[in-house]
């Protein structure tokens, strides 16, 4: 790093003051232009006389030097391969804008990704990672499922002990995601020995990697990127990882800055749910938004059932947790109740009367495809509590489908069940040219109940 640049005015002036000077020369130097400005001496010398004092008063002080991530760098070699030259050029002038916000975005996550890669004694150049998973974005979904900043897949991350349901979905919990993205990253190091191997295998999964070694022979990831014996995305995903690591241990030289890592302000408290963030966030005058920002895991908005985490902002930690001793039962937001099985009752039944998919209940309640309910089992559905007696009152009481029969119309069925021809059309997703067939069913009756992704 040429570090000159990085001099504040007053040590540049001092550098000019120290330099040798040189006798004029014989002949008069030219007139100056108009446009140029003459030298004042004195004042000169006084800017000199001030940089003096700043330098005796800073002397005790750090130097504000830019921000650089040099232990991340020393912890893992970097390959002088021509793919990571090629990825920081590429870096440097197309995706400058996109990888210089993942660079800042990192500033909240470092301190907690380099204390859990410490404890599971990785190199500290793997907390730069998420800049090309994620850009550090706890929600964010790829197009084939992988989620949170690490870029977990659901089967991957119940392996290593995340919570993915109806209720919760730890992959975006960034703290709960980092442990389980050191964990693997451990294990695969383990099974390949070799980084560039091991982060391969993180991206497109170790049997393909380990496949790809034993059908081409080849011991060096470098080797299979020659002979593309590993997916397109894997041979630039390995170069890119090491190009941002270059970016981190010097980021001025290319063009980039770091900030400095940023400890969280948060508290945890524990809750019983289910209970909801918008009513916890009303109870204790905080914004729903910063709740949600803060426990990314909780996507549908909602504590689930039993004890769980919170965070909150430090200063509301202790009204939270004073409100959480009640919010149970007072919280008339959240769209959940309580149910307990009656004779009779079965998942699709309770489905019908709701006007919700059997899925989502089966989801909520962790119940298996063929798992059937047991008279007197608790269980949850999706509906406000207020609301659930009417519900199912209003399906015992009222005909929710109506056979056709011959001769039949959609004028007369509509007509017959006080809706219009449209809202019958609507119920039963018929086009204007759909034609009846007797034996046919069709709903008769609005379902009143919430949809699987309403909440």
């Amino acid at each position: 790093m040429n570090l000159r640049r990085w001099l504040p005015p007053f040590a540049i002036l001092l550098s000019i003051s120290c330099a040798g000077t040189t006798p004029p020369p014989a002949t008069a130097p030219p007139s100056p232009r108009a446009s140029e400005r003459q030298i004042d001496g004195e004042a000169f010398r006084r800017d000199l006389e001030e940089a003096y004092t700043e330098i005796v008063a800073r002397e005790g002080k750090p130097v504000g030097a830019p921000q650089v991530d040099l232990e991340a760098v020393a912890s893992m070699p970097i390959p002088d391969h021509r793919t990571i030259h090629g990825a920081l050029n590429y870096f440097s002038t197309a995706l400058r804008d996109k990888i210089q916000t993942s660079l800042l975005r990192s500033a909240q996550y470092r301190r907690m990704i380099d204390k859990a890669l410490t404890e599971q004694r990785l190199p500290k150049a793997l907390a730069y990672l998420p800049v090309i998973e994620s850009a550090y974005i706890p929600t964010l979904t790829s197009r084939v499922g992988a989620h949170g900043i690490w870029q977990f897949m659901p089967e991957t991350a119940r392996e290593y002990g995340l919570r993915v349901d109806w209720w919760v979905d730890e992959r975006a919990d960034p703290e709960r995601s980092t442990r389980a993205a050191a964990a693997y990253l451990k294990d695969l190091y383990r099974q390949f020995e070799d980084w560039p191997l091991a982060l391969a295998a993180y991206n497109c999964g170790p049997g393909r990697v380990r496949r790809a070694l034993d059908r081409t022979g080849a011991t060096t990831f470098w080797e299979l990127l020659e002979l593309t014996a590993v997916p397109k995305e894997t041979r630039g995903y390995v170069p890119t990882f090491y190009a941002t690591l270059l970016i981190a241990g010097d980021p001025a030289t290319y063009g980039f800055r770091l900030d400095e890592p940023q400890p969280g302000d948060h508290r945890e408290v524990i809750i019983g749910g289910p209970v909801s963030l918008e009513y916890l966030a009303e109870a204790a005058g905080l914004s729903e938004k910063e709740l949600r920002d803060l426990n990314p895991a909780l996507y549908r908005g909602l504590v689930p059932p039993g004890r769980a985490t919170l965070k909150v902002p430090s200063a509301a930690a202790a009204l939270v947790a004073e409100i959480a001793a009640t919010a149970g039962q007072e919280d008339s937001k959240i769209a959940v109740a309580a149910f307990t099985v009656r004779k009779g009752d079965t998942i699709p039944r309770l489905a019908k009367k709701l006007g919700t998919r059997p899925e989502t209940i089966r989801a909520m309640n962790g119940l298996g495809e063929n798992e059937s309910l047991r008279a007197g089992r608790s269980i949850y559905l999706p509906v406000h509590s207020r609301r659930l007696g009417s519900l199912l009152r209003h399906a015992e009481d009222t005909k929710i489908f109506y056979t056709v029969r011959k001769g039949d119309t959609l004028y007369s069925i509509a007509k017959s069940n006080n809706l219009t021809v449209g809202d019958l059309r609507e119920l039963n997703d018929l086009s204007k040219n759909a034609v009846l067939k007797p034996g046919q069913k069709l709903r008769v009756s609005p379902p009143r109940g919430l949809a699987a992704g309403s909440m």
